[in-house]
């Protein structure tokens, strides 16, 4: 993986300002305006699939970027159910300590722990089962293909420390990059948020093309 490449690839198109600043725009429309810009980066990330490394910033396709991003929202809404419904129980047991005994209240906190530690770990997992979902239906271009439990523990296994490098670069981009336009009075960030985008996709993208493994080519393809 090119790990440089995620960050200055979007400077190497002439239209760059351009292109984000639209989608920067679009941003500001209440509820769909962060489905576009998601939608808008799996764009980038299946031209890179598609071997465009270099040209992979994506123009604006308002229609197909919003169906692109509120698939992925309900991809991630699905994964991240069974967690919140087992930290959910956790706090619930937390909340039973005060109205019982003290054994009980013993037992209801050890119970409560353990779920809520179990639920710290089932998100760690997320962070990389997630976006290798995520990279599968942007290659697919399927929403079942993000559920190909086989396919993305393939894609898992054969290249771990590419997943590795996709959430060290997401952690950088949306938690240092993206909050710096702040700087200026709040406008840049929409800037710095789809660069961020931007960067965060390229990454899966190359991620995926590191780990697809010649077994899928026995693995029936998705319609």
């Amino acid at each position: 993986m090119d790990f440089g490449l995620a960050f200055r690839y979007v400077f190497d198109d002439e239209d760059w300002f351009r292109k984000i600043g639209l989608v920067a725009l679009c941003s500001l429309i209440p509820v769909i305006g962060q489905f576009i810009v998601i939608g808008w980066g799996v764009h980038a990330a299946k031209k890179v699939i598609d071997g465009n490394e270099r040209r992979a910033l994506p123009a604006l396709n308002f229609g197909d970027d919003l169906g692109r991003g509120f698939m992925v929202f309900l991809i991630q809404a699905i994964y991240s159910l069974p967690i919140a419904i087992i930290v959910g129980l956790g706090s619930l047991f937390f909340g039973f300590i005060a109205e019982g005994s003290e054994a009980t209240g013993v037992i209801f906190g050890i119970l409560g722990g353990g779920l809520i530690l179990l639920g710290i770990l089932l998100g760690l997992l997320l962070a990389f089962w997630g976006v290798a979902a995520i990279a599968n239906y942007a290659a697919k271009g399927n929403f079942g293909a993000a559920f190909k439990f086989k396919e993305i523990f393939a894609l898992l296994k054969n290249s771990l420390g590419a997943w590795l490098l996709v959430v060290l670069g997401q952690f950088l981009a949306m938690g240092f990059i993206a909050p710096l336009g702040a700087i200026a009075c709040g406008i840049g960030v929409l800037l710095t948020t789809v660069y961020a985008t931007a960067v965060s996709y390229h990454l899966i993208g190359q991620a995926y093309n590191k780990a697809m493994p010649s077994s899928f080519e026995n693995i029936e393809p998705v319609a």
